[in-house]
């Protein structure tokens, strides 16, 4: 719990730090997602500028439409495959809730897909975060990647999800913080809970590798999927 608290801590404060960027940004998604067709792209972009600021580079709102371009067609794809699943597992929540009535079995029937819901939302930050650390983006790789950190780490990933529910109740509460910082805040969650899991497993790997020695078939370099920020 105390890693998932200081992941969105670390995306409150940078989303405060530069908030001329996180206010500008936000407005460009928010209205980008007016149309259909630039949507998608858009949260990719958007996210492209929250994984920046979460790296500690230098970032300002006109590093968002470059971002747009170079994401137009992943996130197309992203798009399509969010229409597909959101379709049908919001169409199985409500079938059921009418085929089954009141009945306990319908209930929890319903309950399956709302959790199946709530994973599938889960997992589009760490696989949208991803997308943002490939050198090329991949949305397969992306989807693998995303589905192994929320798979190894359902304490985390749970106590995540709970505390982001929090803070947008409360921006909700406060709707001119939501308007303002909401998209922004999400996309700095989701690259901080990479970066804090990806070290985390780089520190286990040390650990096993010191205990295995120089044989260690875990002693593996980083994926190429991830840009390396030290070249």
């Amino acid at each position: 719990m105390r890693e998932a608290w200081q992941v969105v801590r670390a995306a409150l404060h940078d989303a405060w730090g530069d908030l001329l960027t996180t206010t500008l940004v936000n407005m460009m998604w928010l209205g980008l997602t007016l149309p259909l067709v630039t949507a998608p792209p858009a949260t990719l972009a958007l996210f492209a500028v929250g994984n920046r600021l979460a790296h500690g580079e230098p970032t300002d709102p006109r590093d968002f439409l470059p971002a747009l371009g170079r994401y137009f067609g992943v996130g197309w794809r992203w798009g399509a495959l969010q229409l597909v699943v959101l379709a049908l597992l919001a169409g199985d929540l409500v079938l059921s809730g009418r085929l089954a009535g009141d009945s306990v079995a319908g209930r929890l029937v319903q309950g399956f897909y709302l959790a199946a819901l709530a994973i599938w939302l889960l997992l589009q930050l760490y696989v949208l975060a991803f997308l943002c650390e490939q050198q090329e983006p991949s949305l397969r790789t992306a989807l693998r990647n995303g589905a192994l950190i929320l798979g190894n780490n359902l304490v985390f990933s749970t106590t995540l999800g709970l505390l982001v529910l929090l803070a947008l109740i409360l921006g909700t509460v406060f709707f001119f913080v939501s308007i303002a910082a909401g998209g922004v805040f999400l996309a700095l969650v989701g690259s901080h809970a990479v970066l804090n899991r990806l070290a985390a497993h780089q520190r286990q790997t040390r650990r096993l590798s010191a205990g295995r020695g120089s044989d260690d078939p875990l002693r593996a370099e980083k994926p190429p999927s991830f840009r390396s920020r030290d070249s």
